[in-house]
């Protein structure tokens, strides 16, 4: 057990503080059917990291963070004006595209890079077992910043969330808080990504908010159970990882997957469990 909260306490937390930004955002992502935003935002903090390494930078550095950013901001201005009064092509379409671009870039920018298969694996698979309390500290002061920002832009992404036309109706204009959330959600996911991969990423923001989703009307019900299957995913799945020695990123994603699986069996064998929850 001591071995365990030695070396897993500060993967553990940081993986815990990712969880709470990301379960507010993921509900707005899931309700705005754009569920691949987030790994294709990511994949475009990869390449901006990417090129950072390309240019002498190392990942986690100040550099990166930067590039990435930037790089993510880009993705925010283009996402932003991919939604059409028109649906004849659904936005997902364009943000699939923008993800295998993207992808592809980052594979060509690391081929010229020293290392550059390993570097592909960290950012799609990240390296949360060795994050440090000194990165903890520097996601939570950031994370506490543009959680003052959600706070304030509350109302707004929930209207544009939830009914787009009639928040357009109120006078909102979708664009702009379009790439007001896409922004923020780039900031979170340009962090990330350097602690715990593309994949844990995409896992921790929607798998969660799926899970509440189908079983919750209220958001402050969605965003309680999405905290609590999420510490109980983070935490045995980090678990098992540091037992059987596994990778823990990947572990904490399976981890999840096997949560999501269960509960949609338990939804089937106990239908009055969920049509109980919706009431």
């Amino acid at each position: 057990m001591y071995g365990f909260c030695e070396m897993m306490a500060a993967p553990v937390v940081a993986a815990l503080i990712l969880v709470g930004m990301h379960g507010y955002l993921g509900t707005h992502v899931v309700r705005r059917c754009v569920i691949f935003v987030d790994i294709a935002l990511a994949q475009m903090a990869a390449f901006g990291v990417a090129i950072s390494l390309l240019f002498g930078a190392e990942v986690g550095t100040g550099a990166a963070f930067w590039v990435g950013l930037g790089a993510t901001f880009v993705g925010a201005v283009l996402l932003s004006f991919t939604r059409s009064k028109i649906e004849k092509v659904p936005q997902e379409a364009y943000i699939g595209i923008v993800y295998v671009v993207f992808s592809a870039g980052m594979i060509l920018v690391l081929s010229q890079v020293a290392h550059g298969g390993e570097e592909i694996h960290n950012l799609l698979v990240g390296a949360i077992l060795w994050v440090s309390w000194g990165t903890v500290l520097k996601t939570t002061v950031i994370y506490g910043g543009l959680a003052v920002l959600l706070y304030w832009w509350h109302k707004p992404f929930q209207r544009v969330s939830a009914d787009p036309k009639a928040a357009q109706r109120e006078g909102l204009s979708l664009p702009l808080w379009d790439f007001l959330f896409y922004m923020v959600l780039g900031t979170v996911v340009t962090i990330s990504v350097q602690i715990a991969g593309v994949l844990m990423v995409f896992t921790i923001l929607v798998v969660p908010a799926v899970m509440a989703i189908r079983l919750f009307m209220s958001a402050r019900s969605q965003m309680a159970y999405v905290l609590l299957v999420s510490t109980g995913a983070v935490v045995g799945g980090s678990a098992v990882s540091y037992v059987y020695d596994l990778p823990t990123g990947a572990t904490i994603v399976c981890a999840f997957g096997c949560l999501l699986a269960l509960q949609v069996v338990m939804e089937r064998g106990f239908p009055l469990l969920r049509s109980a929850m919706f009431k």
